[in-house]
């Protein structure tokens, strides 16, 4: 049996990604500091803590390493951000090469190009973007994903860690926390049927979202192709949307509800972004499959299922940065 450490087991998509890891198979252990899930086995550690994390992995092998437990935003704290995202993975990498993991998968970021909400927008040279755009990050979030995606080419290059990495667009999901925060609001203002803020400034702005359960199933693909390692791709929907067909997504399911523009971010800051799937296509015969649409009927059959009422625990965004249009 194929043994999958997932670091961020319990977080807004580590939960989706051990689901199915668990039903094909796999004997998931999951590593977290805080919160663990209890679908698997669990260690606590602390990334950024080299001696803490040797010690817990300590006589442990693992087939693959599914990295998703990075701070998801800017905490407003320069030395955090660069001690978890950056030297955090930095150790899991070390580990990975002394033990001998044959494949580690790193949750990155489109903001590795440059686009954050809390920067200033910064026109894409092509579009849909494409992997070979180049990465202008101006924050220390998008730095230390970028950060992350340099270490995990060269120990792939110079050490032989077969490293994969997605870059996740805007993930959309029910269970919204960390850097879905946003979407859990959505949920509950869905669920009371008065009102909802839609994620876009216009209704022209387009953005590029994500279903969470395309990108659990990207990781477990990347995770297994041969064509994946030393290679990094964009993670994003099946098609580009926007605002004005958000607006028609969201009537048809919850028909009477008011709907309003200004969600406190936007990755498109009021213009247009969009990207490219084809390299996946090509590489691993990858697809996404969710539509918008069906990722907002699955925030709001959580809310009817009594989703709402989980509790949950976003340790990311404690000071955070002002977000700027």
């Amino acid at each position: 049996m194929e043994r999958v450490l997932v670091t961020g087991a319990a977080g807004y998509v580590g939960r989706e990604v051990v689901r199915r890891l668990l039903a094909s198979g796999k004997k998931v252990t999951g590593l977290a500091r805080n919160r663990a899930n209890p679908e698997c086995d669990s260690i606590r550690a602390d990334l950024a803590d080299a001696p803490s994390l040797a010690r817990a992995l300590a006589n442990r092998a693992f087939d693959s390493i599914l990295h998703l437990a990075s701070l998801p935003g800017d905490t407003g704290d320069p030395q955090q951000m660069v001690a978890v995202n950056v030297t955090g993975f930095l150790n899991l990498l070390e580990y990975a090469r002394r033990a001998g993991a044959g494949r580690v998968v790193l949750a990155s970021s489109i903001s590795a190009y440059g686009w954050y909400p809390g920067t200033r927008f910064d026109p894409p040279d092509f579009l849909p973007v494409r992997e070979e755009h180049p990465c202008r990050p101006k924050d220390i979030y998008s730095t230390s994903k970028r950060a992350q995606e340099l270490l995990a080419m060269t120990y792939q290059h110079q050490y032989g860690v077969p490293a994969s990495v997605l870059r996740l667009t805007a993930v959309v999901g029910p269970r919204g926390s960390g850097g879905g925060r946003g979407w859990r609001d959505f949920a509950q203002q869905l669920a009371a049927g008065r009102r909802v803020q839609i994620p876009h400034f216009s209704a022209e702005e387009q953005c590029h979202y994500v279903d969470y359960r395309d990108v659990a199933r990207m990781f477990l693909t990347a995770a297994e192709h041969p064509g994946a390692a030393g290679e990094i791709f964009n993670c994003a929907g099946p098609a580009p949307v926007r605002g004005a067909q958000f607006v028609e997504i969201v009537r048809a399911l919850a028909p009477g509800i008011e709907i309003d523009f200004g969600f406190p971010w936007s990755m498109a800051q009021g213009h247009e972004i969009s990207f490219d799937m084809s390299k996946a296509r090509r590489l691993l015969g990858f697809e996404p499959v969710y539509s918008l649409a069906d990722s907002i009927a699955s925030i709001l059959a959580w809310t009817e299922g009594g989703g709402l009422a989980e509790q949950t625990q976003d340790l990311a965004y404690q000071t955070g940065v002002a977000q700027t249009t």
